[in-house]
Protein backbone atom coordinates (compact mmCIF):
# COMPACT_ATOMS: atom_id res chain seq x y z
CA UNK A 1 0.00 0.00 0.00
CA UNK A 2 1.08 3.59 -0.61
CA UNK A 3 1.46 6.38 1.94
CA UNK A 4 2.30 10.01 1.20
CA UNK A 5 3.78 12.31 3.84
CA UNK A 6 3.34 16.05 3.27
CA UNK A 7 5.53 18.67 4.96
CA UNK A 8 6.69 22.16 4.07
CA UNK A 9 10.44 21.53 3.78
CA UNK A 10 12.60 18.50 3.04
CA UNK A 11 14.63 19.06 6.22
CA UNK A 12 11.54 18.14 8.27
CA UNK A 13 11.41 14.79 6.49
CA UNK A 14 15.13 14.09 6.81
CA UNK A 15 15.68 15.17 10.41
CA UNK A 16 12.35 14.54 12.14
CA UNK A 17 10.37 12.01 10.10
CA UNK A 18 12.96 9.82 8.44
CA UNK A 19 13.23 7.15 11.17
CA UNK A 20 9.49 6.39 11.00
CA UNK A 21 9.50 6.62 7.20
CA UNK A 22 12.29 4.04 7.05
CA UNK A 23 10.39 1.82 9.46
CA UNK A 24 7.37 1.66 7.16
CA UNK A 25 9.55 1.30 4.09
CA UNK A 26 11.03 -1.80 5.76
CA UNK A 27 7.47 -3.15 6.08
CA UNK A 28 7.11 -3.08 2.28
CA UNK A 29 4.94 0.02 2.04
CA UNK A 30 5.56 2.56 -0.71
CA UNK A 31 6.46 5.75 1.14
CA UNK A 32 6.30 9.08 -0.66
CA UNK A 33 7.21 12.58 0.51
CA UNK A 34 5.78 15.82 -0.90
CA UNK A 35 7.74 18.90 0.15
CA UNK A 36 9.33 22.07 -1.18
CA UNK A 37 12.44 21.65 -3.35
CA UNK A 38 15.68 21.61 -1.40
CA UNK A 39 19.09 19.98 -1.06
CA UNK A 40 17.78 17.37 1.40
CA UNK A 41 15.59 15.79 -1.29
CA UNK A 42 18.56 13.87 -2.70
CA UNK A 43 19.10 12.11 0.64
CA UNK A 44 15.45 11.07 0.78
CA UNK A 45 15.60 9.64 -2.74
CA UNK A 46 18.81 7.75 -1.98
CA UNK A 47 17.07 6.14 1.00
CA UNK A 48 14.28 4.75 -1.17
CA UNK A 49 11.53 7.33 -0.79
CA UNK A 50 9.54 8.63 -3.74
CA UNK A 51 9.90 12.41 -3.50
CA UNK A 52 7.49 14.88 -5.09
CA UNK A 53 8.99 18.40 -5.09
CA UNK A 54 6.17 20.94 -4.76
CA UNK A 55 6.48 24.47 -3.43
CA UNK A 56 4.75 24.75 -0.05
CA UNK A 57 5.08 28.15 1.62
CA UNK A 58 5.43 28.35 5.40
CA UNK A 59 3.07 31.31 5.64
CA UNK A 60 -0.50 32.09 4.68
CA UNK A 61 -0.49 33.44 1.12
CA UNK A 62 -3.64 32.82 -0.93
CA UNK A 63 -2.34 32.35 -4.50
CA UNK A 64 0.78 30.29 -3.60
CA UNK A 65 -1.32 28.22 -1.14
CA UNK A 66 -3.96 27.48 -3.81
CA UNK A 67 -1.20 26.56 -6.26
CA UNK A 68 0.22 24.11 -3.68
CA UNK A 69 -3.20 22.51 -3.21
CA UNK A 70 -3.57 22.10 -6.97
CA UNK A 71 -0.18 20.40 -7.37
CA UNK A 72 -0.64 18.20 -4.30
CA UNK A 73 -4.06 17.06 -5.52
CA UNK A 74 -2.54 16.16 -8.88
CA UNK A 75 0.30 14.20 -7.24
CA UNK A 76 -2.06 12.26 -4.97
CA UNK A 77 -4.41 11.33 -7.81
CA UNK A 78 -1.69 10.33 -10.25
CA UNK A 79 0.09 8.11 -7.70
CA UNK A 80 -3.10 6.71 -6.13
CA UNK A 81 -2.00 7.04 -2.53
CA UNK A 82 -3.99 5.01 0.02
CA UNK A 83 -3.24 7.33 2.94
CA UNK A 84 -2.01 10.92 3.20
CA UNK A 85 -0.18 11.86 6.39
CA UNK A 86 0.42 15.60 6.91
CA UNK A 87 2.84 17.54 9.11
CA UNK A 88 3.66 21.16 10.09
CA UNK A 89 0.92 23.83 10.32
CA UNK A 90 0.54 25.29 6.81
CA UNK A 91 1.46 22.10 4.95
CA UNK A 92 -0.95 20.15 7.15
CA UNK A 93 -3.88 22.36 6.10
CA UNK A 94 -2.99 22.40 2.39
CA UNK A 95 -2.23 18.67 2.36
CA UNK A 96 -5.54 17.75 3.95
CA UNK A 97 -7.54 19.88 1.54
CA UNK A 98 -5.66 18.34 -1.40
CA UNK A 99 -6.17 14.81 -0.07
CA UNK A 100 -9.90 15.42 0.33
CA UNK A 101 -10.18 16.83 -3.20
CA UNK A 102 -8.26 13.81 -4.52
CA UNK A 103 -10.70 11.44 -2.85
CA UNK A 104 -8.25 9.86 -0.39
CA UNK A 105 -10.04 7.63 2.12
CA UNK A 106 -7.51 8.00 4.95
CA UNK A 107 -6.14 11.37 6.08
CA UNK A 108 -3.85 11.54 9.15
CA UNK A 109 -2.41 14.66 10.77
CA UNK A 110 0.53 14.62 13.18
CA UNK A 111 0.33 17.73 15.34
CA UNK A 112 3.90 18.80 16.12
CA UNK A 113 2.34 21.30 18.51
CA UNK A 114 -1.01 22.90 17.72
CA UNK A 115 -0.48 26.39 16.22
CA UNK A 116 -2.60 28.02 18.95
CA UNK A 117 -1.11 27.97 22.44
CA UNK A 118 -0.84 29.95 25.67
CA UNK A 119 1.75 32.35 24.23
CA UNK A 120 -0.43 33.23 21.21
CA UNK A 121 -2.16 36.59 20.98
CA UNK A 122 -5.98 36.38 21.36
CA UNK A 123 -6.44 37.03 17.62
CA UNK A 124 -3.88 34.38 16.64
CA UNK A 125 -5.42 31.92 19.08
CA UNK A 126 -8.94 32.32 17.70
CA UNK A 127 -7.81 32.26 14.08
CA UNK A 128 -5.63 29.14 14.31
CA UNK A 129 -8.18 27.33 16.45
CA UNK A 130 -10.85 28.01 13.80
CA UNK A 131 -8.54 26.67 11.09
CA UNK A 132 -7.75 23.53 13.09
CA UNK A 133 -11.43 22.96 13.90
CA UNK A 134 -12.46 23.27 10.26
CA UNK A 135 -9.69 21.03 8.90
CA UNK A 136 -10.42 18.45 11.61
CA UNK A 137 -13.71 17.85 9.78
CA UNK A 138 -11.81 16.34 6.84
CA UNK A 139 -9.27 14.47 8.98
CA UNK A 140 -9.71 10.83 9.95
CA UNK A 141 -7.14 10.86 12.75
CA UNK A 142 -5.20 13.58 14.59
CA UNK A 143 -2.19 12.32 16.51
CA UNK A 144 -0.40 14.55 19.01
CA UNK A 145 3.18 14.57 20.20
CA UNK A 146 2.10 15.64 23.69
CA UNK A 147 -0.76 15.06 26.12
CA UNK A 148 -1.40 18.75 26.74
CA UNK A 149 -2.66 19.41 23.20
CA UNK A 150 -5.04 16.47 23.46
CA UNK A 151 -6.53 17.88 26.66
CA UNK A 152 -6.83 21.34 25.06
CA UNK A 153 -8.45 20.00 21.89
CA UNK A 154 -11.01 18.02 23.89
CA UNK A 155 -11.75 20.90 26.26
CA UNK A 156 -12.35 23.33 23.38
CA UNK A 157 -14.26 20.84 21.23
CA UNK A 158 -11.79 21.05 18.35
CA UNK A 159 -12.82 17.59 17.19
CA UNK A 160 -14.66 14.52 18.47
CA UNK A 161 -12.62 13.05 21.38
CA UNK A 162 -12.13 9.72 19.59
CA UNK A 163 -10.51 11.46 16.62
CA UNK A 164 -7.42 12.64 18.53
CA UNK A 165 -4.83 10.25 20.03
CA UNK A 166 -1.40 10.33 21.63
CA UNK A 167 1.60 9.52 19.43
CA UNK A 168 4.42 10.99 21.48
CA UNK A 169 7.92 11.57 20.21
CA UNK A 170 10.96 9.35 20.31
CA UNK A 171 14.60 8.94 19.40
CA UNK A 172 17.04 6.14 18.69
CA UNK A 173 18.28 5.56 22.24
CA UNK A 174 21.12 3.34 21.01
CA UNK A 175 22.42 6.08 18.72
CA UNK A 176 22.14 8.76 21.39
CA UNK A 177 24.26 7.00 23.99
CA UNK A 178 27.38 8.19 25.79
CA UNK A 179 29.05 4.78 25.55
CA UNK A 180 29.34 5.20 21.76
CA UNK A 181 31.63 8.21 21.98
CA UNK A 182 35.31 7.88 21.06
CA UNK A 183 37.51 10.04 23.34
CA UNK A 184 40.02 10.76 20.56
CA UNK A 185 37.30 11.82 18.16
CA UNK A 186 35.69 13.97 20.86
CA UNK A 187 38.98 15.77 21.47
CA UNK A 188 39.37 16.45 17.74
CA UNK A 189 35.75 17.58 17.43
CA UNK A 190 36.12 20.05 20.27
CA UNK A 191 39.21 21.47 18.63
CA UNK A 192 37.52 21.73 15.20
CA UNK A 193 34.65 23.70 16.73
CA UNK A 194 37.07 26.23 18.16
CA UNK A 195 36.18 25.57 21.78
CA UNK A 196 39.13 26.87 23.83
CA UNK A 197 41.17 24.44 25.92
CA UNK A 198 40.48 26.71 28.88
CA UNK A 199 36.70 26.21 28.63
CA UNK A 200 35.72 24.04 31.60
CA UNK A 201 31.94 24.49 31.31
CA UNK A 202 30.05 24.14 28.04
CA UNK A 203 26.34 24.94 27.66
CA UNK A 204 24.62 24.11 24.40
CA UNK A 205 21.32 24.44 22.58
CA UNK A 206 19.87 23.09 19.33
CA UNK A 207 17.45 24.85 17.03
CA UNK A 208 17.06 26.83 13.84
CA UNK A 209 18.31 30.38 14.17
CA UNK A 210 14.94 32.02 14.62
CA UNK A 211 14.02 34.48 17.35
CA UNK A 212 11.40 32.18 18.87
CA UNK A 213 13.93 29.43 19.62
CA UNK A 214 15.29 31.77 22.29
CA UNK A 215 19.02 31.67 21.56
CA UNK A 216 19.12 35.43 22.15
CA UNK A 217 18.05 34.87 25.76
CA UNK A 218 20.77 32.23 26.15
CA UNK A 219 23.37 34.77 25.00
CA UNK A 220 22.07 37.31 27.53
CA UNK A 221 22.17 34.67 30.28
CA UNK A 222 25.73 33.73 29.34
CA UNK A 223 26.84 37.36 29.67
CA UNK A 224 25.37 37.41 33.19
CA UNK A 225 27.17 34.16 34.12
CA UNK A 226 30.63 34.90 32.71
CA UNK A 227 31.85 37.09 35.63
CA UNK A 228 31.20 34.15 37.97
CA UNK A 229 32.24 31.41 35.51
CA UNK A 230 34.95 33.03 33.34
CA UNK A 231 35.74 29.80 31.47
CA UNK A 232 32.17 29.22 30.30
CA UNK A 233 31.54 28.50 26.62
CA UNK A 234 28.27 28.47 24.65
CA UNK A 235 27.57 26.21 21.66
CA UNK A 236 24.56 26.96 19.44
CA UNK A 237 23.78 24.11 17.05
CA UNK A 238 21.61 24.95 14.09
CA UNK A 239 21.34 27.06 10.97
CA UNK A 240 19.07 29.65 9.41
CA UNK A 241 16.96 28.37 6.53
CA UNK A 242 16.25 30.52 3.48
CA UNK A 243 12.54 29.81 3.99
CA UNK A 244 12.47 30.89 7.65
CA UNK A 245 9.82 33.62 8.00
CA UNK A 246 11.77 35.28 10.83
CA UNK A 247 15.52 35.15 10.04
CA UNK A 248 17.56 35.86 13.15
CA UNK A 249 21.20 34.98 12.49
CA UNK A 250 22.45 38.51 11.81
CA UNK A 251 20.63 39.88 14.86
CA UNK A 252 22.03 37.09 17.05
CA UNK A 253 25.59 37.76 15.89
CA UNK A 254 25.11 41.49 16.56
CA UNK A 255 23.92 40.69 20.09
CA UNK A 256 26.95 38.46 20.73
CA UNK A 257 29.33 41.22 19.59
CA UNK A 258 27.45 43.95 21.47
CA UNK A 259 27.84 41.95 24.70
CA UNK A 260 31.53 41.36 23.86
CA UNK A 261 31.38 37.58 24.23
CA UNK A 262 32.22 36.51 20.67
CA UNK A 263 35.18 34.45 21.95
CA UNK A 264 32.85 32.51 24.25
CA UNK A 265 30.27 31.46 21.65
CA UNK A 266 30.42 28.88 18.85
CA UNK A 267 27.77 28.83 16.11
CA UNK A 268 28.10 25.41 14.52
CA UNK A 269 25.63 25.80 11.67
CA UNK A 270 23.70 22.74 10.50
CA UNK A 271 25.24 19.50 11.83
CA UNK A 272 24.51 15.80 11.61
CA UNK A 273 26.91 14.67 14.36
CA UNK A 274 24.51 15.73 17.11
CA UNK A 275 25.30 12.91 19.61
CA UNK A 276 28.99 13.73 19.40
CA UNK A 277 28.46 17.47 19.92
CA UNK A 278 26.08 16.80 22.82
CA UNK A 279 28.86 14.65 24.27
CA UNK A 280 30.97 17.78 24.65
CA UNK A 281 28.38 19.61 26.74
CA UNK A 282 27.87 19.87 30.50
CA UNK A 283 24.35 21.33 30.31
CA UNK A 284 21.69 21.52 27.60
CA UNK A 285 19.12 24.29 27.39
CA UNK A 286 16.19 25.05 25.13
CA UNK A 287 14.97 28.61 25.85
CA UNK A 288 12.27 28.45 23.17
CA UNK A 289 8.99 30.34 23.26
CA UNK A 290 7.44 29.01 20.05
CA UNK A 291 4.74 26.36 19.45
CA UNK A 292 6.69 23.22 20.35
CA UNK A 293 5.10 19.79 20.19
CA UNK A 294 7.60 17.76 22.19
CA UNK A 295 11.15 18.82 21.24
CA UNK A 296 13.43 16.05 19.99
CA UNK A 297 16.45 18.08 21.06
CA UNK A 298 15.48 17.75 24.71
CA UNK A 299 15.05 13.98 24.34
CA UNK A 300 18.42 13.69 22.60
CA UNK A 301 20.11 15.68 25.37
CA UNK A 302 18.51 13.59 28.13
CA UNK A 303 19.56 10.40 26.32
CA UNK A 304 23.14 11.72 26.45
CA UNK A 305 22.77 12.14 30.24
CA UNK A 306 22.68 15.93 30.18
CA UNK A 307 20.69 18.00 32.68
CA UNK A 308 18.21 20.21 30.82
CA UNK A 309 16.98 23.74 31.41
CA UNK A 310 13.86 24.41 29.35
CA UNK A 311 11.07 26.95 29.29
CA UNK A 312 7.62 26.63 30.80
CA UNK A 313 5.78 26.01 27.55
CA UNK A 314 3.83 23.11 26.12
CA UNK A 315 5.99 20.12 25.23
CA UNK A 316 9.05 21.29 27.17
CA UNK A 317 7.29 21.07 30.53
CA UNK A 318 6.08 17.59 29.59
CA UNK A 319 9.53 16.27 28.62
CA UNK A 320 11.51 17.80 31.51
CA UNK A 321 10.60 16.89 35.08
CA UNK A 322 11.40 20.00 37.12
CA UNK A 323 13.77 19.22 39.97
CA UNK A 324 14.46 15.70 38.69
CA UNK A 325 15.83 15.82 35.13
CA UNK A 326 16.42 19.57 35.01
CA UNK A 327 14.72 22.92 35.53
CA UNK A 328 11.71 24.62 33.97
CA UNK A 329 12.01 28.43 33.79
CA UNK A 330 9.73 31.22 32.48
CA UNK A 331 10.11 31.96 28.74
CA UNK A 332 11.68 35.23 27.56
CA UNK A 333 13.50 35.67 30.87
CA UNK A 334 17.28 35.63 30.69
CA UNK A 335 17.59 36.34 34.43
CA UNK A 336 15.67 33.20 35.46
CA UNK A 337 17.48 31.21 32.77
CA UNK A 338 20.83 32.35 34.19
CA UNK A 339 19.73 31.41 37.73
CA UNK A 340 18.86 27.84 36.70
CA UNK A 341 22.08 27.44 34.71
CA UNK A 342 24.06 28.85 37.66
CA UNK A 343 22.59 26.22 39.99
CA UNK A 344 23.77 23.45 37.68
CA UNK A 345 27.16 24.97 36.93
CA UNK A 346 27.89 25.22 40.66
CA UNK A 347 26.82 21.67 41.51
CA UNK A 348 28.43 18.74 39.63
CA UNK A 349 26.50 16.17 41.69
CA UNK A 350 23.22 17.78 40.65
CA UNK A 351 24.26 17.73 37.00
CA UNK A 352 25.09 14.04 37.22
CA UNK A 353 21.90 13.16 39.10
CA UNK A 354 19.63 15.03 36.67
CA UNK A 355 21.50 13.61 33.69
CA UNK A 356 21.12 10.01 34.81
CA UNK A 357 17.43 10.54 35.63
CA UNK A 358 16.93 12.02 32.17
CA UNK A 359 18.46 8.96 30.52
CA UNK A 360 16.14 6.66 32.48
CA UNK A 361 13.14 8.79 31.48
CA UNK A 362 14.01 8.58 27.78
CA UNK A 363 14.46 4.82 27.96
CA UNK A 364 11.03 4.28 29.53
CA UNK A 365 9.00 7.00 27.76
CA UNK A 366 10.65 8.20 24.56
CA UNK A 367 12.20 5.26 22.73
CA UNK A 368 11.31 5.77 19.05
CA UNK A 369 10.16 2.14 18.82
CA UNK A 370 7.15 3.08 20.97
CA UNK A 371 6.22 5.69 18.34
CA UNK A 372 6.63 3.21 15.48
CA UNK A 373 4.32 0.70 17.14
CA UNK A 374 1.66 3.28 17.94
CA UNK A 375 1.75 4.56 14.38
CA UNK A 376 1.50 1.04 12.97
CA UNK A 377 -1.54 0.40 15.17
CA UNK A 378 -3.16 3.63 13.95
CA UNK A 379 -2.55 2.75 10.31
CA UNK A 380 -3.93 -0.76 10.75
CA UNK A 381 -7.06 0.63 12.42
CA UNK A 382 -7.57 2.77 9.30
CA UNK A 383 -7.27 -0.28 7.05
CA UNK A 384 -3.63 -0.14 5.99
CA UNK A 385 -2.21 -3.65 5.65
CA UNK A 386 1.44 -4.63 5.82
CA UNK A 387 3.25 -7.33 3.86
CA UNK A 388 4.22 -9.29 6.99
CA UNK A 389 0.67 -8.90 8.31
CA UNK A 390 -0.71 -10.45 5.09
CA UNK A 391 1.72 -13.36 5.33
CA UNK A 392 0.69 -13.97 8.93
CA UNK A 393 -3.02 -13.93 8.00
CA UNK A 394 -2.41 -16.26 5.04
CA UNK A 395 -0.48 -18.69 7.24
CA UNK A 396 -3.27 -18.79 9.82
CA UNK A 397 -5.84 -19.52 7.09
CA UNK A 398 -3.76 -22.42 5.74
CA UNK A 399 -3.39 -23.88 9.21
Amino acid sequence: MKILHVCAIADTATTLLQPQLKYFLSHKLTVGVACSPGSAIEELEQNGFKVHPVQIDRKISLIPNLRSIYHLTKIIRQNQYDLVHVHTPIAAVLGRVAAKLAGVKRIVYTSHGLPFHDLSSPIQYRFYFAVEKLTALITDLIISQNYEDIATAKKLGMCPPEKICYLGNGIDIDHFKCDRLNPTHQFELRKSLGIPDTANFIIGTIGRLTRKKGSGYLIEAAAKLLPEFPNLHIVIIGAQLDSDPEPFQAELIDKIHTLGIQDRVTLTGDRRDIPEILGLLDIFTLPTFTHEGLPRSILEAMAMKLPVVATDIRGCREAVVHGKTGFIVPPKNSEKLAEALRSLLANPQLRQSYGEAGRRRVETEYDERFVFQRLMDFYQALGITFADQKLSEKSSLIN
